[in-house]
């Protein structure tokens, strides 16, 4: 008898030990099943808003041959003696020396006014910053065969620009390069060096903004016959001051504003790749 008490108990221990060991190998599996169906939720893309305003006017920020110095007088009062004769005088060097200060080298002058519309972001979701969103100026052109190209490529930081901060460009700042047939770069011969003011430049809230913000904007300059005129300064020869600033070409030709489908702005979000574009802006419904 006590023997097979003994028996009894023994085989009673092994089964609470097989069943321990059981009931832990489900827990185990369940676990490692559970784990093995978890599902990634996918990243969910920033959507953003925009209204296009048209018949604003803005300076010609960051160019000094469009920039007039702040004087007591017109320019002609300085500079006519100069004009008729050739030779400098004590008011020629009055005008010029406050250009270098103003224009050239300083933030105080008068720039030009530039017909303008201004895209502004009425609604954003997420946090986009500015570093990830690259504009695009896309040119189209079919004649005489079909031609697409870039006027610029940067991104929203790199294109910003709070007035009344500075006048320094950012030096990643883009170029202008070719406007399907146009060449932008050869244009007057000057315009390869021209930065994206030539163009445009974003506006944030505030001069040291990184995300995307309602209410902020990007400036489109729409440069049309006789818009801008030459201002007189030492850097561009006499007969063409105060005349139409053919020279250098300010933002894309005038056909992206008048010709349906032949340029568009996209706003991408470089940070998420193969999405649709956050933006993409008909240049033909931005016309005044």
């Amino acid at each position: 008898m006590p023997t097979s008490r003994w028996r009894r108990r023994s085989r009673s221990g092994v089964s609470d030990i097989i069943a321990v060991i059981l009931l832990t190998a489900m827990t185990i599996t369940a676990g490692v099943i559970v784990w093995y169906f978890v599902i990634p939720t996918p990243t969910v893309q920033p959507t953003i808003k925009y209204t296009a305003i048209a018949g604003a006017t803005y300076p010609a920020w960051g160019d000094p041959t469009d920039c007039w110095p702040n004087l007591a007088n017109n320019w002609t009062y300085y500079l006519s003696n100069y004009l008729k004769t050739g030779h400098p005088d004590t008011l020629y060097r009055t005008y010029m020396n406050a250009w270098w200060n103003d224009c050239e080298y300083g933030t105080n002058g008068t720039y030009n006014q530039m017909n303008a519309t201004e895209i502004v972001f009425t609604q954003v979701t997420g946090n986009v910053p500015l570093a990830d969103i690259q504009f695009n100026f896309i040119c189209h052109n079919n004649t005489p065969a079909p031609v697409t190209t870039f006027l610029t490529q940067g991104s929203l930081a790199a294109m910003s620009w709070f007035p009344g901060s500075s006048q320094s460009i950012p030096s990643n700042a883009p170029t202008l390069g070719y406007c399907a047939t146009f060449n932008a770069k050869s244009f007057g011969g000057g315009a390869f060096s021209v930065y994206y003011n030539r163009l445009g430049f974003f506006k944030p809230l505030s001069a040291n903004e990184t995300l995307l913000q309602p209410g902020s904007s990007f400036v489109l300059y729409i440069h049309t016959a006789g818009s801008v005129r030459e201002a007189p300064s030492p850097i561009e020869p006499s007969y063409r001051w105060n005349l139409d600033d053919a020279d250098d070409f300010h933002g894309a030709p005038s056909w992206c504003f008048t010709v349906p489908g032949a340029c568009t702005i996209e706003l991408v979000d470089t940070a998420v790749s193969n999405t649709p574009a956050l933006a993409t802006i008909p240049v033909f419904d931005l016309h005044q």
